[in-house]
């Protein structure tokens, strides 16, 4: 038997969809692609089938891991052709690779996620306005993200305990930076341990901005250890 690593991307019409969803989908797949996998050794089996961390639904992800023991191993295009094929629409594997099996869950070993955050702007703002007060109005906003995060203490409303109280999110930021095309590219906590929820992240911009801005939110790349 062989552990199989797998990086599959969820969109579009999968967007919607929950962890326990994502799994029932995965294990659909494998039996009509007729790829034998490892079931628990119980009265009612189940797949055995482990995700780095699981994504909150109706956000975008290219880089989603889980991991899968194959009864028998398999040429890796060849796998990645045939679940594709069987795969819906909104999920698909991009790539995969044999691991050595270990007997440790991959959530055990995430410390960490990177997400796109790509800021939408209110057309109403732009009204006659000249492409360089458009891009000032883009720069002023990207410079006020920046000033956030760079805050010595980033406090946001989360409830806890049953209440709500303001929580300093800062210590939970790994790293950031601007790409080219103005989108925010941000490393934080996450897995079992330290979480950070990038929504949280965007909810406390908005509270320092003191307006309601839109957002894109796409993760790219779970880190593990």
């Amino acid at each position: 038997m062989e552990k199989l690593r797998i990086i599959f991307s969820k969109s579009k019409e999968a967007l919607a969809l929950t962890y326990m969803e994502v799994i029932d989908i995965f294990e659909e797949a494998f039996k009509n692609a007729n790829i034998s996998i490892e079931y628990t050794d119980t009265k009612n089996p189940k797949p055995i089938i482990d995700f780095a961390e699981s994504l909150p639904p109706n956000i975008e992800s290219i880089g989603e891991i889980m991991e899968v023991v194959l009864i028998e191993k398999l040429d890796i295009p060849y796998f990645v052709k045939q679940i594709n094929k069987v795969l819906p629409s909104g999920i698909t594997v991009l790539n995969a690779e044999y691991v050595i099996n270990d007997n440790i869950n991959i959530m055990d070993k995430v410390y960490a996620s990177t997400y796109l955050i790509g800021l939408i702007y209110d057309k109403n703002k732009f009204i006659d306005k000249t492409p360089r007060q458009i891009e000032e109005i883009k720069r002023i906003y990207k410079e006020k993200l920046n000033d956030y995060l760079e805050q010595d203490k980033i406090l946001v409303l989360k409830k806890s305990n049953s209440r709500m109280e303001r929580i300093d999110i800062k210590s939970d930021i790994i790293n950031f930076d601007f790409l080219l095309d103005d989108s925010l590219e941000i490393t934080i906590c996450s897995g079992l341990i330290k979480k950070l929820d990038p929504v949280d992240i965007m909810l406390g911009y908005r509270e320092y901005i003191s307006e309601d801005i839109e957002y894109t939110l796409k993760r790219i790349k779970i880190l593990y250890r």
